[in-house]
């Protein structure tokens, strides 16, 4: 016999995870002001209310969102001597896969709720472990150095596309960035 419940358990976590990856994407292209969550249900295929009921509220959705998407291991798993090539190569890949968290700070910053979220999970979840990973005195520094090389990147490959930066990313741009970010980490 089938145990309902453990069915109704595992559909609610799918639809968790859908909600969840559906709020990723748009609010990875959209300004959480904008973003609907009659859009991610939308997308999810999900009833607008099991957002309440998952999550409690839009805002702590895009917490979720947000958080799911911060990962400092694609920063601090890349060989040091390699690290700008590495990190270069990672901004400039397209990926189907991977939900870059950059284009969703960017847009926080437009609402005073959602920058105070974004600022608190990037200190915790990229600044610290990208901090301990750097090491030295001046880690705090460099750790920002790298965050504002990649922020300042994507803000004019994704919001202010300029030309060099659209589609496949000129391979001068790319050679830059790389040595940018390697810059700072050889200190």
């Amino acid at each position: 016999m089938i145990d309902t419940s453990e069915v109704r358990k595992r559909n609610a976590e799918r639809t968790r995870q859908a909600i969840l990856a559906a709020a990723q994407d748009v609010f990875s292209t959209t300004p959480y002001g904008e973003a609907s969550l009659k859009e991610i249900t939308r997308r999810a295929g999900a009833n607008p209310a099991l957002v309440s009921r998952y999550f409690g509220s839009k805002e702590k959705l895009f917490e979720a969102a947000l958080s799911g998407a911060l990962d400092a291991g694609m920063l601090t798993s890349a060989p040091r001597e390699r690290f700008g090539e590495a990190i270069a190569e990672l901004f400039t890949t397209p990926s189907q896969t991977r939900i870059n968290p950059l284009p969703m700070l960017i847009f926080a910053a437009a609402n005073q709720e959602t920058q105070s979220i974004a600022v608190a999970l990037l200190h915790r979840k990229i600044m610290q472990p990208l901090e301990r990973w750097i090491g030295g005195t001046d880690a705090a520094a460099r750790a920002a150095e790298i965050m504002a090389v990649s922020t300042g990147f994507f803000t004019f490959q994704m919001i202010l596309p300029l030309r060099p930066f659209q589609g496949r990313v000129d391979e001068g741009v790319r050679l830059w960035l790389a040595r940018s970010l390697q810059a700072v980490i050889d200190g």
